[in-house]
């Protein structure tokens, strides 16, 4: 553990230029309750917006396991010092009212989670397929991630990062993302290389270099909204 935490560490302050930082807040929301839910935060957030420094988001867990069965994550993600002050007592009523306004409309929380995204590419889309890895050798698969991504699609998203707190007895150390625009490019991701030697060639080759990889989780979530 050890070994991966100053692996992340070292890959993070030398291979990009920014690392960032993030935390998940998971929890289960009736249906009828969803809605309003989602006012308390945009009311807050529109009176009251994040820095420049910090981006929140409401996903809904959709496509999920038993053992991941929340159904929606609230997200904070950004610099470390914006993510530091994000945290920093004080005194600001109007959040302790939204969260606990909204924490009367939460059936039960699931866990929370906190880590960093080291490797980001295009921007942010409303569709998330998610996946939980086991990786035995962070930095071979930090190289064979970011060689793969010259083969995806150059309007598509993808991220890489790793768990510093709130990982599962299940052992994930990695996760990635992969955006997609609508549910038909999410259920079909790798039509991207369907037709396409490099891309298909470059997939291969990422398979067989990224070293030894164990699928931990997967899912689907839905960006319900973002401020």
């Amino acid at each position: 553990m050890k070994k991966l935490l100053l692996s992340l560490s070292l890959i993070s302050t030398f291979t990009f230029a920014q690392t960032r930082y993030w935390t998940s807040y998971n929890v289960t929301i009736e249906a009828e309750n969803v809605e309003a839910v989602y006012k308390i935060f945009d009311d807050y957030f529109k009176s009251n917006p994040t820095s420049e420094d910090i981006d929140t988001y409401l996903y809904e867990n959709h496509f999920k396991d038993s053992g991941n069965n929340y159904t929606h994550s609230f997200i904070w993600a950004g610099t470390l010092d914006g993510m530091g002050a994000q945290y920093s007592p004080k005194d600001d009523k109007d959040w302790q009212l939204a969260i606990t306004r909204a924490g009367q409309l939460i059936k039960e929380t699931h866990s929370s989670t906190m880590g960093t995204t080291v490797v980001s590419m295009g921007e942010s889309k409303p569709i998330q397929r998610y996946f939980y890895l086991d990786v035995e050798d962070p930095d071979k698969y930090l190289m064979a991630f970011k060689k793969s991504l010259n083969y995806r699609p150059k309007d598509g998203q993808a991220l890489l990062g790793g768990f510093s707190a709130g990982r599962s007895p299940d052992g994930e150390t990695h996760w990635i993302i992969v955006g997609f625009d609508n549910m038909k490019s999410a259920m079909d991701p790798g039509a991207y290389r369907r037709g396409n030697p490099k891309a298909t060639k470059g997939w291969d080759e990422y398979m067989k270099n990224r070293g030894e990889t164990r699928l931990v989780r997967s899912g689907l979530r839905f960006l319900i909204g973002s401020w």
